[in-house]
């Protein structure tokens, strides 16, 4: 997965995130959970796996647990047009 092509975000100070894609001109906002799971997705290159492990040492809590939240929340991110699966 990777974002797409010329996505803009923009982190704001109440927590959200804007999206604006200039190409398509698609607007997405998301609440500081939406902003959380964008930025530790980004962080770990797309890999559900991997950002459950992070969120789940911040919080506590065993990883398979939040692997179906992570999941939600990239399929959210691809239906929305954010992100795109890479094709080799």
């Amino acid at each position: 997965m990777r974002s797409e092509r010329g996505l803009e975000t923009q982190v704001l100070p109440d927590g959200k995130v804007d999206f604006f894609l200039p190409r398509t001109g698609l607007r997405h906002r998301c609440g500081p959970t939406g902003t959380l799971m964008w930025i530790i997705l980004q962080r770990q290159d797309w890999k559900a796996d991997r950002a459950a492990e992070v969120l789940a040492e911040q919080c506590g809590i065993a990883s398979e647990s939040l692997r179906p939240e992570v999941d939600a929340w990239v399929n959210h991110f691809q239906d929305e047009g954010l992100v795109r699966r890479c094709t080799a």
